[in-house]
């Protein structure tokens, strides 16, 4: 049976919408990671991180894909930024996670607040994430001076409710959050070996993480929240543009 094709005049009217949806995908994926402007930050992000180790549980075990984990809370944590760049731990290409089995750790923050967003060296600096680390580096020296390594933390975010493991995983560069819980050791339940966490924002290098078993996590201001839809909706019209055309 021969294929039904479509007249020309809808075809023509499908590439356009498809060359339309093209210059959309192009534009989102060069502005949907912006920086906020300088009045876009909320006074929170301003705030230094709370931490008090007087009011802590004692050990306890949560559960994640079958596996049993011991939790050490040492220090009741909170903490308001923004993120300049982060890591899912669930992600095909980290190995070391799979390999650990480790599936409590969702995902790695990192987190920049007060001084660093006063100042606004960020802006010149470069921010990315490793499976258990997070960097950053400087092409100008003068940018390099003002940032302040006591005001950016990376956090390995630890939790088995499956709502905040969700709007955790769901964080992107430029969003400002909040989040508390407990700075805490953890481990595979009975194993002996615990990964441990920072206490200071003040020390870099390896050890240098905190590691927060969250019990609170918002989102409280999304960035490009508007070049992310576009990117979302151009996907779609691309998508649904070249099943017509190789259908029709």
């Amino acid at each position: 049976m021969p294929r039904k094709s479509l007249p020309a005049s809808q075809r023509k009217i499908i590439k356009l919408f498809l060359l339309a949806g093209l210059v959309g995908l192009f534009l989102s994926l060069i502005f949907k990671d912006r920086w906020p402007g300088d009045r876009g930050f909320l006074p929170e992000v301003f705030r230094e991180p709370v931490q008090d180790a007087g009011d802590t549980p004692g050990p306890f075990d949560a559960a994640q894909k079958g596996y049993a984990y011991t939790v050490n809370p040492v220090a009741a944590y909170e903490i308001w930024g923004m993120v300049v760049s982060s890591h899912y731990a669930g992600s095909f290409l980290d190995i070391t996670h799979e390999t650990a089995k480790d599936y409590l750790n969702i995902k790695d923050l990192c987190l920049l607040w007060g001084k660093n967003i006063e100042t606004g060296a960020f802006r010149k600096l470069k921010f990315w994430n490793r499976d258990f680390t997070c960097y950053y580096s400087w092409s100008e020296p003068a940018s390099g001076q003002a940032f302040s390594p006591s005001h950016i933390s990376n956090n390995h975010l630890i939790t088995a409710d499956g709502v905040l493991r969700k709007t955790i995983r769901s964080v992107r560069r430029g969003d400002q959050v909040h989040f508390r819980g407990w700075l805490a050791a953890y481990g595979h339940k009975g194993s002996g070996s615990m990964r441990g966490t920072s206490t200071t924002r003040n020390d870099t290098g390896g050890g240098a993480c905190e590691t927060v078993f969250v019990t609170q996590f918002e989102i409280i201001k999304r960035a490009n929240a508007g070049w992310r839809a576009v990117l979302a909706l151009t996907l779609a019209v691309i998508g649904g543009c070249l099943v017509l055309l190789f259908l029709f």
